[in-house]
């Protein structure tokens, strides 16, 4: 699916000219592999949400139908022609999804963003954005392991409000209980809104990807992105 973008054309294998690479899901030693409980309680909001930060959750198979309505709207335009082949569009995200989830993978997880009690009822809150992260490594004795964020997509009405900040920040909490120190994403070149994002989330650009579509200037290049976090403190 998507490689991590906001408010842009995703490159999900059925969008239009973006290739991607796929969840990977190599192996790696047991040491590092943690099983997310999709009925585990929402990570605490982050201290540096300024009002009503959401609450952010693992997904879970019942919440598919309302995230592939998050993913489907943010990454794709439905109007004109594009109309007739986009519940074919949604019906593969979705499938993509499930497949995902069922998986359960202890290298994967699917968050969720859920809109604060200030905005929404309690007993069902709108999903305010959803990101995707996996535990990446080429091959088990290369030392290149790290978390690879995709599908980062806000609902419309939650927009600046600070949830795609704080999808990024789980992420980081999830790479940190993997003993990762590392996450990439992918943005396009041109989506410049994404990049200050990222940029004030502390990525920066590490790779820059050409493709024959953007070697002939049909598409914009793909730029790889990276941040090292810190590593814990040395017991004394």
């Amino acid at each position: 699916m998507g490689e991590g973008y906001i408010d842009c054309k995703s490159d999900h294998p059925n969008a239009q000219a973006l290739p991607t690479p796929g969840i990977f899901f190599g192996s790696l030693p047991l040491g590092f592999m943690v099983q997310i409980d999709p009925n585990s309680p929402p990570l605490p909001p982050s201290p540096a949400m300024a009002v009503a930060p959401p609450l952010i959750r693992p997904a879970r198979l019942q919440d598919i139908e309302r995230l592939t309505d998050v993913l489907t709207t943010s990454f794709y335009d439905c109007s004109g022609w594009r109309y007739w082949v986009y519940p074919f569009i949604r019906l593969g995200i979705q499938e993509d999804l499930k497949q995902r989830l069922k998986a359960q993978s202890p290298r994967y997880a699917c968050l969720m963003a859920l809109a604060s009690a200030e905005a929404a009822p309690v007993d069902d809150p709108a999903i305010a954005g959803t990101v995707e992260a996996s535990l990446r490594q080429p091959w088990p004795w290369q030392g290149d392991r790290h978390v690879y964020i995709s599908n980062l997509a806000v609902s419309q009405d939650c927009r600046r409000q600070g949830v795609a900040s704080a999808l990024l920040q789980s992420c980081e909490q999830l790479a940190q209980q993997w003993r990762i120190y590392e996450l990439r994403l992918h943005v396009m070149e041109d989506n410049l809104a994404a990049q200050a994002l990222y940029r004030k989330a502390g990525f920066r650009v590490f790779q820059t990807e050409d493709t024959p579509a953007s070697w002939v200037g049909l598409q914009a290049r793909r730029l790889l992105l990276r941040k090292t976090l810190t590593l814990p403190a040395p017991w004394p």
